[in-house]
């Protein structure tokens, strides 16, 4: 009788016998790598109209099941609403974490995506304001947030307009992954670069009129500018207002939403800058104010889309 034999898919052995010495590339890091790139094989096996679904299930399993980063979540949200009711509350961490993991999920599926598929995964909903402000020729800053399918924002702006956009993104701790994300996020036209390298390629790339998009959500080191996030003062990063004031490029925002029949929406909105001459502390604190503010205002709008897991307010004291 012969004996069947079960085999690892290609990609499994690839990603075995490409890993990096353990002097350059730790354990860990090569058993993350080798899980990522299994889950990756697996669910780019499903096709893609079920993917946010199964994300959206694991989503909520991590979060009612294996309580991950629930005591921060729960905090988080009695911070930002202190005036709904627990079992609203519960209810908007529920559906972050089935957003989140949606967003995970369909982001591991970006190597089968082509651009007609991309373009037809949402459009952009004023579209005007970017061919407006993009006119003036000084380039434009672009600032997102994690909310939504948040990975897909540059790209399906790429897809709809041709235009690239330059996104700043922090290095993951991980370098082989940092890198296989990195080839996703430019796979249809964009440049992603790091926070390291940014300010060089910003300047240049707003000099030139191009787009620089960047993450504007996230916290800030303890002495950087404090502005008000939900009714607390909290650091926050002054770097999309320093690059438009420097340079004179007008900043929007631009977030993407789910809607309810799966597609998405990128919303765009101008931030005003006119009546802001110089990149002075003060006028950086009030251009940093302005889109804390927006993003404020669509968190509020789709609250169960943001990513609430992040310690957002770790350097300020809870609310009484």
């Amino acid at each position: 009788m012969s004996s069947a034999v079960i085999r690892a898919p290609s990609c499994v052995y690839s990603s075995i016998q490409t890993l990096p010495s353990e002097k350059d590339f730790p354990l860990k890091h090569a058993i993350e790598y080798l899980i990522f790139q299994v889950l990756g094989f697996i669910i780019r096996l499903v096709p893609f109209r079920f993917v946010s679904r199964i994300g959206s299930g694991i989503g909520e399993w991590t979060y009612t099941k294996l309580r991950y980063r629930r005591s921060v979540v729960t905090k988080n949200l009695w911070n930002a609403f202190p005036e709904l009711p627990e079992v609203e509350r519960e209810r908007i961490a529920v559906e972050s974490f089935r957003s989140v993991g949606a967003a995970f999920f369909e982001m591991l599926w970006t190597p089968k995506l082509t651009s007609a598929m991309m373009r037809s995964l949402g459009m952009i909903e004023n579209v005007e304001v970017l061919q407006r402000l993009k006119e003036q020729g000084k380039g434009i800053v672009v600032v997102t947030a994690h909310l939504g399918a948040w990975e897909f924002v540059s790209q399906l702006y790429t897809v709809h307009t041709g235009e690239t956009i330059h996104v700043i993104y922090k290095q993951q701790s991980n370098r082989r992954i940092d890198t296989v994300v990195k080839r996703w996020r430019e796979r249809f036209g964009n440049k992603a670069v790091s926070m390291e390298q940014a300010p060089r390629e910003i300047f240049r790339a707003l000099s030139a009129g191009g787009l620089v998009g960047i993450v504007g959500d996230q916290s800030a080191p303890q002495e950087a500018t404090r502005v008000r996030f939900f009714g607390r003062e909290v650091p926050t990063f002054e770097g999309p207002a320093i690059f438009s004031l420097r340079t004179g490029a007008p900043l929007c925002v631009a977030f993407i939403v789910r809607r309810s029949d799966g597609t998405h929406a990128i919303v765009i909105e101008e931030i005003r800058t006119s009546d802001l001459q110089g990149a002075s502390n003060e006028n950086v604190r009030i251009l940093t104010q302005r889109h804390v503010e927006a993003t404020e205002s669509i968190i509020r709008k789709y609250p169960g889309q943001w990513m609430w897991m992040h310690k957002r307010w770790k350097h300020v004291p809870d609310r009484a």
